[in-house]
Protein backbone atom coordinates (compact mmCIF):
# COMPACT_ATOMS: atom_id res chain seq x y z
CA UNK A 1 0.00 0.00 0.00
CA UNK A 2 3.07 2.42 0.81
CA UNK A 3 4.35 1.31 -2.52
CA UNK A 4 1.09 2.46 -4.45
CA UNK A 5 1.21 5.80 -2.80
CA UNK A 6 4.97 6.95 -3.69
CA UNK A 7 7.68 4.22 -5.58
CA UNK A 8 9.90 3.68 -2.70
CA UNK A 9 8.05 4.89 0.34
CA UNK A 10 7.08 0.96 1.04
CA UNK A 11 11.27 0.03 0.90
CA UNK A 12 11.54 2.80 3.33
CA UNK A 13 9.15 1.03 5.76
CA UNK A 14 10.96 -2.60 5.08
CA UNK A 15 14.33 -1.00 5.88
CA UNK A 16 15.65 0.04 2.30
CA UNK A 17 15.98 3.27 2.18
CA UNK A 18 18.41 3.41 -0.42
CA UNK A 19 17.03 1.17 -3.02
CA UNK A 20 13.55 2.80 -2.24
CA UNK A 21 15.11 6.29 -3.58
CA UNK A 22 16.39 4.31 -6.73
CA UNK A 23 13.46 2.98 -7.40
CA UNK A 24 11.62 6.50 -7.27
CA UNK A 25 14.29 8.17 -9.55
CA UNK A 26 14.51 4.85 -11.91
CA UNK A 27 10.85 6.25 -12.06
CA UNK A 28 10.99 9.46 -12.88
CA UNK A 29 13.68 8.48 -15.57
CA UNK A 30 10.82 6.23 -17.08
CA UNK A 31 8.35 9.10 -17.44
CA UNK A 32 10.58 11.76 -19.18
CA UNK A 33 11.64 7.78 -21.49
CA UNK A 34 8.48 7.61 -22.03
CA UNK A 35 7.47 10.81 -23.29
CA UNK A 36 10.36 10.73 -25.40
CA UNK A 37 9.82 7.25 -27.11
CA UNK A 38 5.78 8.24 -27.27
CA UNK A 39 7.16 11.26 -29.63
CA UNK A 40 9.56 8.77 -31.45
CA UNK A 41 8.10 5.39 -31.83
CA UNK A 42 4.13 5.53 -30.61
CA UNK A 43 2.92 5.27 -34.56
CA UNK A 44 1.00 1.81 -34.11
CA UNK A 45 -0.46 0.12 -31.27
CA UNK A 46 1.52 -2.47 -30.07
CA UNK A 47 4.86 -0.04 -29.78
CA UNK A 48 2.07 2.01 -27.47
CA UNK A 49 1.02 -1.56 -25.83
CA UNK A 50 4.93 -2.37 -24.95
CA UNK A 51 5.40 1.28 -23.05
CA UNK A 52 1.99 0.79 -21.24
CA UNK A 53 3.18 -3.05 -20.37
CA UNK A 54 6.46 -2.07 -19.18
CA UNK A 55 5.28 0.98 -16.83
CA UNK A 56 3.03 -1.44 -15.28
CA UNK A 57 5.64 -4.37 -14.96
CA UNK A 58 7.81 -1.76 -13.37
CA UNK A 59 4.94 -0.87 -11.07
CA UNK A 60 4.25 -4.69 -9.64
CA UNK A 61 8.17 -4.98 -9.62
CA UNK A 62 8.46 -2.34 -7.31
CA UNK A 63 5.39 -3.86 -4.86
CA UNK A 64 6.01 -7.09 -4.93
CA UNK A 65 10.08 -6.36 -4.23
CA UNK A 66 8.70 -4.03 -1.04
CA UNK A 67 7.25 -7.04 0.05
CA UNK A 68 9.65 -9.40 -0.09
CA UNK A 69 11.86 -7.37 1.72
CA UNK A 70 9.27 -6.82 4.34
CA UNK A 71 8.83 -10.41 4.93
CA UNK A 72 12.22 -10.92 4.72
CA UNK A 73 12.32 -9.28 8.25
CA UNK A 74 9.62 -9.34 10.06
CA UNK A 75 10.56 -11.41 12.46
CA UNK A 76 14.29 -9.57 13.39
CA UNK A 77 13.74 -6.59 12.47
CA UNK A 78 14.58 -3.81 14.73
CA UNK A 79 13.15 -0.25 13.89
CA UNK A 80 16.09 2.21 12.67
CA UNK A 81 15.52 5.55 13.19
CA UNK A 82 13.99 6.63 9.36
CA UNK A 83 10.96 3.97 10.80
CA UNK A 84 8.85 7.01 12.20
CA UNK A 85 5.72 8.16 11.06
CA UNK A 86 7.34 12.06 10.64
CA UNK A 87 10.05 9.99 8.04
CA UNK A 88 7.56 8.49 5.79
CA UNK A 89 5.02 11.51 5.70
CA UNK A 90 8.36 13.73 4.94
CA UNK A 91 9.13 11.18 2.17
CA UNK A 92 5.80 11.40 0.43
CA UNK A 93 5.67 15.14 0.63
CA UNK A 94 9.11 15.59 -0.69
CA UNK A 95 8.40 13.33 -3.44
CA UNK A 96 5.43 12.12 -4.37
CA UNK A 97 4.03 16.16 -3.93
CA UNK A 98 7.12 18.15 -4.80
CA UNK A 99 9.51 15.99 -6.96
CA UNK A 100 6.99 14.34 -9.10
CA UNK A 101 5.05 17.11 -9.49
CA UNK A 102 8.04 18.81 -11.35
CA UNK A 103 9.21 16.16 -13.32
CA UNK A 104 5.35 15.67 -14.41
CA UNK A 105 5.33 19.40 -15.45
CA UNK A 106 8.46 19.69 -16.83
CA UNK A 107 7.41 16.66 -19.68
CA UNK A 108 4.38 18.53 -20.59
CA UNK A 109 6.05 21.94 -20.98
CA UNK A 110 8.81 20.98 -22.94
CA UNK A 111 8.29 16.93 -24.12
CA UNK A 112 4.96 15.86 -24.49
CA UNK A 113 1.36 16.49 -23.42
CA UNK A 114 -1.99 14.15 -23.76
CA UNK A 115 -4.73 16.34 -24.79
CA UNK A 116 -8.71 14.80 -25.01
CA UNK A 117 -11.11 16.12 -28.26
CA UNK A 118 -14.51 17.55 -26.79
CA UNK A 119 -15.81 18.27 -30.73
CA UNK A 120 -16.04 17.77 -33.75
CA UNK A 121 -14.24 20.59 -35.33
CA UNK A 122 -11.66 18.46 -36.45
CA UNK A 123 -13.44 15.54 -37.89
CA UNK A 124 -12.93 12.98 -39.61
CA UNK A 125 -9.29 13.97 -38.96
CA UNK A 126 -9.40 14.18 -35.36
CA UNK A 127 -12.79 12.63 -34.21
CA UNK A 128 -14.67 13.27 -30.12
CA UNK A 129 -12.96 10.65 -27.71
CA UNK A 130 -9.88 11.01 -29.48
CA UNK A 131 -6.73 11.03 -26.86
CA UNK A 132 -3.87 12.52 -28.38
CA UNK A 133 0.03 13.06 -28.05
CA UNK A 134 1.20 16.51 -28.66
CA UNK A 135 5.00 17.64 -29.05
CA UNK A 136 5.78 20.20 -26.85
CA UNK A 137 9.29 20.86 -28.20
CA UNK A 138 10.58 24.13 -29.54
CA UNK A 139 10.64 22.41 -32.86
CA UNK A 140 7.20 21.89 -33.18
CA UNK A 141 6.15 25.01 -32.22
CA UNK A 142 7.11 26.41 -35.97
CA UNK A 143 4.92 24.82 -37.78
CA UNK A 144 4.05 24.72 -41.78
CA UNK A 145 1.03 25.06 -43.92
CA UNK A 146 -0.95 21.82 -43.36
CA UNK A 147 0.30 20.95 -39.67
CA UNK A 148 -2.26 20.35 -36.97
CA UNK A 149 -1.23 22.78 -33.83
CA UNK A 150 -2.37 23.04 -30.22
CA UNK A 151 -2.72 26.58 -29.60
CA UNK A 152 -4.08 29.11 -27.12
CA UNK A 153 -7.21 30.35 -27.89
CA UNK A 154 -6.53 34.59 -28.65
CA UNK A 155 -9.65 35.53 -27.30
CA UNK A 156 -9.38 32.91 -23.76
CA UNK A 157 -6.19 32.23 -22.83
CA UNK A 158 -7.96 29.71 -20.75
CA UNK A 159 -8.74 27.59 -23.43
CA UNK A 160 -6.73 25.56 -25.85
CA UNK A 161 -7.46 24.81 -29.37
CA UNK A 162 -6.86 22.46 -32.10
CA UNK A 163 -6.93 23.18 -35.87
CA UNK A 164 -4.86 22.86 -38.97
CA UNK A 165 -2.69 25.48 -40.01
CA UNK A 166 -3.74 26.71 -43.57
CA UNK A 167 -1.32 29.34 -43.97
CA UNK A 168 1.63 31.02 -42.05
CA UNK A 169 2.91 34.89 -42.06
CA UNK A 170 3.04 36.82 -45.74
CA UNK A 171 0.24 34.25 -47.53
CA UNK A 172 -3.01 35.75 -48.27
CA UNK A 173 -6.07 33.58 -47.51
CA UNK A 174 -9.29 34.02 -49.12
CA UNK A 175 -12.44 31.98 -49.90
CA UNK A 176 -14.53 32.03 -51.88
CA UNK A 177 -18.05 29.44 -51.70
CA UNK A 178 -16.12 27.45 -49.79
CA UNK A 179 -13.22 27.23 -51.49
CA UNK A 180 -9.65 28.23 -50.02
CA UNK A 181 -7.36 30.24 -51.64
CA UNK A 182 -3.83 30.79 -50.87
CA UNK A 183 -2.18 33.64 -52.69
CA UNK A 184 -4.77 33.61 -55.32
CA UNK A 185 -4.40 29.58 -56.03
CA UNK A 186 -6.99 26.79 -54.92
CA UNK A 187 -5.73 25.00 -51.95
CA UNK A 188 -5.34 21.41 -52.08
CA UNK A 189 -7.20 19.85 -49.10
CA UNK A 190 -8.08 16.64 -48.96
CA UNK A 191 -8.65 16.47 -45.36
CA UNK A 192 -11.49 19.13 -45.29
CA UNK A 193 -15.04 18.30 -45.41
CA UNK A 194 -18.14 19.83 -45.71
CA UNK A 195 -21.57 18.54 -44.59
CA UNK A 196 -23.73 21.42 -45.11
CA UNK A 197 -24.95 22.72 -48.58
CA UNK A 198 -26.01 25.79 -48.25
CA UNK A 199 -23.64 28.77 -49.00
CA UNK A 200 -23.38 31.78 -46.37
CA UNK A 201 -22.73 35.17 -48.00
CA UNK A 202 -19.58 37.14 -46.69
CA UNK A 203 -21.75 40.01 -45.25
CA UNK A 204 -24.34 37.28 -42.90
CA UNK A 205 -20.78 35.37 -41.58
CA UNK A 206 -17.07 34.40 -42.52
CA UNK A 207 -17.95 31.01 -42.79
CA UNK A 208 -18.17 30.14 -46.55
CA UNK A 209 -16.80 33.34 -47.70
CA UNK A 210 -14.19 35.79 -46.79
CA UNK A 211 -12.50 38.85 -48.64
CA UNK A 212 -8.68 38.57 -49.19
CA UNK A 213 -6.68 38.69 -45.84
CA UNK A 214 -2.71 39.01 -45.57
CA UNK A 215 -0.97 37.08 -42.82
CA UNK A 216 0.88 39.20 -40.28
CA UNK A 217 4.72 37.85 -40.43
CA UNK A 218 4.98 35.34 -37.21
CA UNK A 219 0.98 34.31 -37.32
CA UNK A 220 -1.11 31.83 -39.04
CA UNK A 221 -4.33 31.09 -40.24
CA UNK A 222 -5.96 28.35 -38.78
CA UNK A 223 -8.87 26.17 -39.80
CA UNK A 224 -10.65 22.81 -39.16
CA UNK A 225 -11.24 20.08 -40.88
CA UNK A 226 -14.99 20.12 -40.30
CA UNK A 227 -14.97 23.14 -41.99
CA UNK A 228 -19.45 24.11 -41.42
CA UNK A 229 -18.72 22.96 -38.10
CA UNK A 230 -15.56 24.80 -36.89
CA UNK A 231 -14.66 27.66 -35.16
CA UNK A 232 -10.98 29.38 -36.21
CA UNK A 233 -9.36 32.29 -38.11
CA UNK A 234 -12.44 32.65 -40.23
CA UNK A 235 -14.12 34.73 -37.35
CA UNK A 236 -12.02 35.37 -34.45
CA UNK A 237 -8.59 36.36 -36.62
CA UNK A 238 -5.04 35.30 -36.74
CA UNK A 239 -3.16 32.84 -34.12
CA UNK A 240 0.94 34.85 -33.15
CA UNK A 241 3.74 32.42 -32.51
CA UNK A 242 3.98 32.60 -29.39
CA UNK A 243 0.74 31.03 -28.77
CA UNK A 244 1.63 27.76 -29.94
CA UNK A 245 2.34 25.23 -27.41
CA UNK A 246 2.83 22.36 -29.83
CA UNK A 247 2.28 19.89 -32.68
CA UNK A 248 -0.43 17.62 -32.55
CA UNK A 249 1.74 13.95 -33.18
CA UNK A 250 -0.59 11.06 -32.83
CA UNK A 251 -3.71 9.48 -30.98
CA UNK A 252 -2.91 6.98 -27.95
CA UNK A 253 -6.73 6.26 -26.90
CA UNK A 254 -9.80 6.28 -28.58
CA UNK A 255 -13.44 6.41 -27.20
CA UNK A 256 -16.90 6.24 -29.29
CA UNK A 257 -19.42 7.62 -26.27
CA UNK A 258 -22.42 6.81 -28.61
CA UNK A 259 -21.13 3.32 -29.25
CA UNK A 260 -19.80 2.84 -25.87
CA UNK A 261 -16.75 1.37 -27.36
CA UNK A 262 -13.04 1.40 -28.23
CA UNK A 263 -12.24 2.96 -31.63
CA UNK A 264 -9.49 0.06 -31.60
CA UNK A 265 -7.93 0.95 -35.10
CA UNK A 266 -7.34 4.42 -34.75
CA UNK A 267 -4.99 3.28 -31.80
CA UNK A 268 -1.64 4.32 -32.10
CA UNK A 269 -2.75 6.10 -35.13
CA UNK A 270 -0.39 9.24 -36.34
CA UNK A 271 -2.42 12.25 -37.10
CA UNK A 272 -1.53 13.66 -40.24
Amino acid sequence: MLTLLTRGLGHLYAGKPKRGVILFVIEQLLVVGFSISALAYTHDIYSLGLLIVVGIGFGIFCIFDAMKNARAKQEHYELAKYNRWFVYAAYFIVLSLGVSPLVSRGVKTNLVQAYKIPSAAMAPTVMIGDHILVDKRESAKAPQRGDLIIFEYPVDPTKDFLKRVVAIGGDTVEIKDKKLFINGAPAAEPYAVHYEADIIPAAQKPRDNLAPQVVPAASYFVMGDNRDRSYDSRFWGFVPQEKVKGGVKNIYWSWDQEKGAVRWERIGMKVR
